[in-house]
């Protein structure tokens, strides 16, 4: 068997595929996480040993320049330059060496946050620094190279701190994201969840309108069906019958009067230009004519006709001699006919007539019940509309949230796969 293996190879084993109850997943996170941590730890503290010694190592760099002396050719000036620049070295050294503390834990937040710290604290000692190095590097060769060699180790131990950090940091800040996943997801539950709840509301409550105006809509076709409404209707097509038998009546009264409209529309406008002034009763009575000719009939028209007349006669109408001819025929008839008459007593007749027939509805209460369900009808469909339209918008939104929960759900697997490397199927 071990010689086939040889030859062909050792079969690859597959990865075991990971199952997890998402309601776990977060515990499961955190023990990998620490697990993680656990293993990190001994290098971290490692790090952090170093980097002490080397904080230990430039205090000692420090007191060594503090007690250094300049180079032999160096003269007095160049002596009194390198002093004020030793001083400044020194000074930053202690604030370097100040803000540097090696933290108490070793946890990933609290070691990036140690190296963003110190790569921002050497930056600032580098800045404020740098050029009274140069003048150190000059004056006192020794302490310089000492000093710089120890800056240059510490910056090496942070960069060995990322590297080791970075993997792990980049991983939790990823579990971060899965975390949020799980909560969004949990989130996504109870809208899904109250969404479905009021999507069944709207149906029960669209459903019980429903069957309500149904039943209004029964009682309707019942009450049409019945001889009380049959009686009100044989009323009510009566009444119309009237008011068309009314309108004939004034139309028939309008037409007599429609040879007149032009002599009457001068003799109105003439009145409002004040050239021809008209009496206070002769004005009433030519607006009535002109507006509503059936309403004038009541009245002696007498003075109006022979107004007309004596317009015609003088020509101050203006009128053209066909015009006149038949203006002058048509007040002759008017004056002389009854027939004006006779079709306004006709037209009162009607209207006598049309109020009793309004009456005897009014006593008909099928109407007032007609009436009544029929207003409850259309707001009965007004308000099945409205539900409909409520209906429509959260079904929409439903069909958002289930969208976005599967987003959400192929976000945290991506994640997962990303951050742990393993095959998982978690079980929603």
């Amino acid at each position: 068997m071990k010689f086939l293996e040889k030859i062909f190879g050792r079969k690859k084993e597959e990865p075991e595929t990971l199952y997890l109850e998402l309601e776990k997943l977060p515990e499961w996170i955190k023990n990998e996480s620490e697990k993680e941590i656990d293993e990190l730890r001994p290098s971290i503290q490692d790090i952090y040993k170093e980097i002490n010694d080397v904080l230990e190592e430039l205090k000692h760099d420090k007191e060594y320049l503090m007690e250094a002396e300049p180079v032999e050719t160096a003269d007095k000036r160049m002596e009194k330059v390198g002093d004020s620049n030793r001083d400044n070295i020194i000074d930053n050294l202690d604030m370097l060496m100040e803000k540097i503390s090696i933290p108490d834990d070793f946890s990933l937040q609290g070691s990036y946050k140690f190296y963003v710290d110190s790569r921002s604290d050497m930056n600032t000692f580098l800045d404020n620094a740098r050029k009274s190095m140069i003048y150190a590097k000059a004056l006192y060769p020794e302490e310089y190279r000492k000093i710089d060699t120890d800056l240059e180790r510490l910056n090496e131990l942070l960069s060995d701190l990322f590297k080791t950090i970075k993997e792990p940091k980049n991983k939790l800040d990823s579990s971060e994201d899965i975390i949020a996943n799980i909560e969004n997801i949990h989130n996504l539950w109870n809208e899904i969840d109250t969404s479905r709840n009021n999507i069944q509301k709207l149906k029960d409550k669209y459903s019980s309108l429903n069957k309500g105006m149904e039943e209004t809509e029964s009682q309707l076709d019942r009450l049409k069906s019945s001889q009380e409404y049959a009686k009100a209707k044989e009323i009510e097509n009566e009444i119309q019958n009237t008011r068309i038998q009314i309108n004939d009546m004034e139309s028939e009264i309008k037409r007599m009067f429609t040879p007149l409209s032009k002599a009457l529309s001068r003799m109105k406008k003439q009145d409002e230009n004040k050239m021809y002034k008209l009496s206070p009763q002769l004005r009433k009575m030519l607006d009535m004519i002109m507006d509503n000719p059936s309403s004038a009939i009541d009245y002696d028209l007498s003075p109006v006709y022979d107004e007309v007349l004596l317009r015609i006669e003088n020509d101050s109408l203006g009128l053209k001699d066909k015009k006149k001819e038949k203006t002058l025929e048509q007040v002759q008839k008017l004056k002389n006919s009854s027939e004006p008459q006779r079709l306004y007593e006709i037209k009162n007749q009607h209207n006598i007539h049309l109020n009793q027939l309004m009456e005897k509805l009014d006593q008909i209460s099928v109407y007032n019940k007609k009436e009544s369900l029929e207003k409850e009808i259309f707001r009965k469909k007004s308000m099945l509309e409205s539900i409909q339209k409520e209906l429509d918008t959260e079904k929409k939104h439903l069909d958002n949230l289930e969208v976005k929960l599967e987003d959400e759900k192929s976000e945290l697997n991506s994640n997962m796969r990303t951050v742990f490397g393993q095959d998982i199927i978690i079980n929603y």
